[in-house]
C-alpha cells in the first residue's frame, strides 16, 4: 500500500478543496456513466494535468454518492492511494449545483459524447475529448483524441509522456490500474490489448505487474454482498433509440451459471426494468475464467432475426442449454474479443433503424 497516497500529495491544492467550501471551477472532467475505474481514474488524473497546464479543473463522477460501494474495484483503488469518497465530486455533491448556474468548461472522458441527462448545465462548452470507444465524430473546442485502444487511461498517460508535467511513483501506479484490468494484464490474445497500451505502460515503469492485476481483478470480482439489482446497476451503458431505453449491463464474476442461480433473479431484475424505466436489457456476463455469456433479459420482441444472426456472427453465440426465465434469450459468447466497445454500437445499429 502506497505510504502517503495521491490525495496527500497534492490533493490538498485542487482535489479535497472542494468539499472544503472552496468555489467550484467552472471547468470539469467527467467520466462515462458506467463510472468504472478506467473512467475514475482517467477523470482524476487528466484533471490534474489540466490544473497543471491549463488552469483549475476537477472531475466529477458520474454516479450518485451511495453507488460507489457498488464498484468494488473503484473503491478498492481510491482506498489504496488513500483518496477519500469525501474529497471527490458525484452527480449529487452541493457543489454541483452550482455549475448549473455558470457557464461550464467540459472535459469529456471514456466517451466521446455528451449526455446532458445526467448533468444537467443550463450552459456548458465541451472542450476535450479522449475516448477509446467507437467515435461518434461529435467536435469539441480543442484537443480531441479518441483511438481504439483498450484503457482510457493510456490515452492520458500518452498526454505526460508527451509534456513535462511529471508524474509521481503513486500517479504512474494509479494509471496503471484501470489499464491492466481493461486489458486483460496486456493480454493481446484477449482482442483488448493493442500496442499503445503496451508502450504507455513500459512508459509507467510500473513493476510487478501481474501482482497489480490480481488485486485488482480480485477486488472486481468480489460481488460476495451484491444482490442481482445491484450488479445491474454497478456498471452499465445506455442509449435512447426508436423503440425507447436500452441498457447494456456487464457483469463480471459469476458464471452464466453462477449468475441464473442468483437468488431473487427474475425479481430483481424486473425491479431494475421498472426503476430505469427500460425498454431493452441486455446482459453480458463475464467470469474470472473469461467464460463469456449473453443475456436478452427485456425487449426480446425487438430484437429482430437479422439483429441476432449479426449478433451471433460476430460474437459466435451458441444457445444456452441450462435453465433460464422463460422470457429470456440466453447464449453463451464463444468469442472473447468482443466486448460491450462492440456490441453497443451493432445495437445502436440495428435499433435506431
Amino acid at each position: 500500500r502506497p505510504s502517503s497516497g495521491i490525495n496527500a500529495e497534492y490533493g490538498q491544492t485542487w482535489l479535497s478543496k472542494t468539499s472544503h467550501g472552496c468555489p467550484f471551477p467552472p471547468s470539469i472532467v467527467i467520466g462515462n456513466n458506467a463510472c468504472d475505474l478506467d473512467s475514475v481514474v482517467s477523470s482524476i488524473v487528466y484533471a490534474y494535468y489540466l490544473h497543471k497546464t491549463v488552469e483549475p479543473t476537477l472531475p466529477v463522477l458520474c454516479i450518485e454518492k451511495k453507488d460507489l460501494v457498488l464498484r468494488t474495484e473503484v473503491t478498492f483503488v481510491l482506498d489504496m492511494f488513500k483518496i477519500s469518497c469525501n474529497d471527490l465530486i458525484f452527480l449529487d455533491s452541493p457543489p454541483v449545483s452550482l455549475l448549473q448556474k455558470s457557464h461550464t468548461k467540459v472535459h469529456l472522458v471514456d466517451h466521446n459524447v455528451y449526455n446532458n441527462d445526467y448533468l444537467k448545465l443550463d450552459s456548458y462548452e465541451v472542450v476535450s475529448i479522449i475516448d477509446h470507444h467507437d467515435d461518434e465524430k461529435k467536435q469539441c473546442t480543442g484537443y480531441r483524441r479518441v483511438e481504439r485502444v483498450g484503457s482510457c487511461a493510456t490515452l492520458v498517460t500518452a498526454l505526460f509522456q508527451s509534456s513535462n508535467v511529471e508524474l509521481s511513483e503513486e500517479m504512474r501506479l494509479f494509471l496503471a490500474a484501470p489499464i491492466v484490468l481493461d486489458t486483460v494484464n496486456l493480454d493481446v490474445s484477449k482482442g483488448r490489448c493493442f500496442q499503445l497500451d503496451i508502450d504507455m505502460f513500459k512508459f509507467l515503469s510500473v513493476k510487478d505487474k501481474d501482482s497489480l492485476f490480481k488485486k485488482v481483478e480480485k477486488a472486481k470480482t468480489n460481488i460476495a454482498n451484491l444482490s442481482v439489482y445491484d450488479l445491474l446497476r454497478k456498471d452499465y451503458k445506455t442509449f435512447s433509440s426508436t423503440v425507447g431505453h436500452i441498457y447494456i449491463a456487464s457483469i463480471f464474476g459469476p458464471s452464466i451459471d453462477e449468475f441464473l442461480r442468483m437468488n431473487e433473479l427474475q425479481a430483481d431484475t424486473d425491479r431494475f426494468i421498472r426503476d430505469y424505466k427500460v425498454d431493452v436489457l441486455v446482459i453480458m456476463v463475464r467470469s474470472d475464467k473469461f467464460d463469456l455469456a449473453l443475456i436478452v433479459a427485456h425487449g426480446c420482441e425487438y430484437m429482430k432475426n437479422d439483429c441476432l444472426a449479426d449478433l451471433t456472427a460476430k460474437l459466435q453465440l451458441t444457445k444456452y442449454t441450462g435453465d433460464s426465465p422463460d422470457n429470456w434469450l440466453v447464449f453463451n459468447q464463444l468469442n472473447v474479443k468482443c466486448s460491450r466497445k462492440v456490441v453497443l454500437p451493432l445495437l445502436k445499429s440495428w435499433l435506431e433503424i
